[in-house]
């Protein structure tokens, strides 16, 4: 479980949602708060103020057994959710990266263009 704790903090997510949220894809099923609280050590209300983090990021949804008790669970497809997200941002800064690279790249080899063009014209120049 620590493997997830680690990814969804290298994602962008707070160790204190990534550890709720590691828990939740772990157990794979629906948990209560109470045992959420144990698993993690956080109170009911630290708990809450995650929770409503993570649905507000549509990785979590609440469950009602016997339409009183609050159990809680990762949605499926969660992990993929995030790393296909993360794949996505990894792949606009590659793009943005080269781009950038390229336009240092060619700034850095025209005065050496410029210069081989001078040597060429010379050469050609001896050669008449």
């Amino acid at each position: 479980m620590n493997s997830l704790v680690r990814f969804f903090r290298a994602v962008g997510l707070p160790s204190t949602v990534a550890l709720v949220l590691a828990v939740l894809v772990f157990e794979n099923k629906p948990l209560s708060l109470k045992e959420l609280s144990l698993k993690t050590g956080y109170t009911k209300g630290h708990l809450s103020t995650i929770l409503r983090i993570l649905e507000s990021k549509d990785l979590v949804e609440r469950v009602y057994e016997k339409r009183r008790k609050l159990l809680v669970k990762a949605k499926d497809g969660t992990l993929l959710k995030i790393l296909r997200e993360h794949l996505g941002n990894l792949r606009k800064a590659s793009r943005e990266l080269l781009s950038e690279l390229r336009g240092e790249m060619v700034s850095e080899l025209k005065p050496f263009e410029e210069e081989t063009a001078k040597l060429l014209r010379k050469l050609g120049g001896e050669q008449s």
